[in-house]
């Protein structure tokens, strides 16, 4: 080969190393940077071969780069003060696209609620990449039907429809001596509605109206003149906002009657709707039919807009007319009247405040400031476990996949491939112990090369200098 095949063997040595060094310079440069998957150098030697009459004969002609391949082992989690950092816990990229619809492929879970338009949020990565996912209750998804979730700035009021009631009805209290009905006591136009001494007890309710109103209720209680039985009125506190008109009944829209068993538990139940405000008679009109919804159901209208709520006092009444009750059920009891439990499912107008958590399932879940909350979306994951080569580096830690290539689209959680971390994100998968050896290696290599080609160069001046 001669001396000067001998420098260049030296010099392909020289480039190797020098490849080698960019490698691991980069990895070391990006030891503190989220999600980075550090490459790995692969050298190879070069032949050539060459035949003679009997024996095929190979040289070295120095080495090559055979290829640089990016390392995907997880780096360390560590924990942020942020839930929308994001960290994968074993398998999985985050699927993020631009404003065209382009998809990339990313470990580095840095996410942050941003505006995207007058009316809407979503989670994007600081260079405005969207975070991709499907609806909520999603359980499976592909790249078809993956897209940016918008997170709506404002959430509407919504009211009222459902009030859920535990209630102890007190059994000590006399029956009355002559029935004095709490519909004929109840009065609007007069300026006790109803008088002290016509009700045992009132309960004091509260819902929204389709404006997002706070509207008080009362829930009027008495006992009748028959034994284990109970009559009740839901009414308006203030009866000038029921919106049908004025009269004896504005206000009210509800009246019933439970009957209790030897145990205290609610045995039988009638109710009727007050339609009209002027008149009502609930010895002439018909009870509502209760095996339709199990409960009774009224309209309530508040400064002109009809809402329907559903009054679920613990039980249901089945189809055959038979009481089902459940282990919230009210009940007659030598107790003074209590009210264990309320809750009400209407809520004032709502202004985005934060996303408090994200779920190891991916569920992206948005708080507003009527301590309301959506779930907004479900994040999936992609997968290329066995065959990342498709993966392409695309700089700030996104990847490309090579054309054809398609992952695996999974749902995050504990028994999947990778479950999602809130409040935490992944460093960098670089070992820096490992690569200031491979530096050192690479110097000592790249020196001895450089010495292969001076020495060389000067047994060649030698060459020379004696011709």
């Amino acid at each position: 080969m001669g001396l000067f095949g001998v420098m260049y063997i030296g010099y392909s040595g020289v480039l190797t190393t020098s490849m080698g060094m960019n490698v691991s310079a980069d990895n070391i440069s990006n030891l503190n940077t989220t999600g980075f998957k550090g490459g790995r150098y692969e050298f190879a030697n070069a032949l050539v071969e060459a035949y003679g009459e009997t024996f095929r004969k190979e040289k070295g002609l120095g080495s090559n780069v055979k290829a640089i391949r990016t390392l995907f082992n997880q780096g360390a989690i560590v924990t942020t003060d942020s839930p929308t950092d994001l960290a994968i816990s074993g398998k999985g990229f985050f699927v993020v696209s631009d404003q065209k619809g382009n998809i990339f492929y990313t470990r580095d879970g840095q996410f942050f609620v941003n505006q995207v338009d007058e009316q809407h949020l979503a989670l994007q990565n600081s260079m405005g990449l969207y975070l991709l996912g499907s609806d909520p209750d999603a359980t499976s998804a592909d790249l078809t039907n993956l897209k940016p979730y918008l997170i709506p700035k404002v959430m509407p009021p919504k009211s009222t429809s459902n009030i859920d009631l535990q209630l102890i009805f007190d059994s000590t209290k006399p029956v009355e001596p002559i029935d004095d009905p709490l519909w004929q006591s109840y009065d609007a136009t007069s300026s006790d509605i109803i008088e002290n001494q016509k009700f045992d007890y009132v309960f004091d309710l509260y819902g929204y109206d389709a404006f997002g109103n706070k509207t008080n209720f009362k829930l009027y209680v008495d006992r009748t003149s028959n034994l284990n039985e109970y009559e009740l009125l839901f009414a308006l506190e203030d009866p000038t906002l029921d919106g049908r008109g004025s009269g004896k009944y504005q206000g009210a829209f509800l009246y019933g009657r439970l009957y209790f068993g030897g145990n205290g538990d609610i045995v039988g139940a009638n109710f009727w709707e007050i339609t009209n405000p002027s008149s009502f008679d609930p010895t002439v009109d018909p009870p509502m039919d209760l095996t339709a919804l199990g409960r009774p159901q009224f309209q309530v209208n508040i400064g002109g807009a009809t809402h329907s709520i559903t009054l679920n006092l613990g039980f249901r009444v089945e189809p055959d007319g038979s009481i089902t009750r459940f282990v919230n059920s009210s009940k007659l009891q030598a107790n003074p009247f209590a009210q264990l439990y309320f809750n009400q499912d209407g809520y004032p107008m709502g202004v985005f405040d934060k996303i408090e958590v994200i779920t190891e399932e991916g569920k992206v879940v948005a708080w507003y400031t009527n301590n309301k909350n959506i779930e907004v979306s479900k994040i999936f994951l992609a997968d290329f476990s066995g065959y990342e080569e498709n993966l392409i580096k695309v700089g700030n830690g996104l990847f490309m996949a090579r054309e054809g290539a398609q992952p695996f689209i999974f749902s995050p959680g504990v028994f999947e491939r990778g479950r999602l971390l809130s409040g935490a994100l992944e460093n960098s998968n670089v070992d820096l112990a490992s690569e200031m050896v491979s530096l050192i290696t690479l110097q000592r290599a790249f020196q001895s090369n450089t010495r292969v080609i001076t020495t060389a160069d000067q047994m060649l001046e030698d060459f020379l200098s004696k011709r």
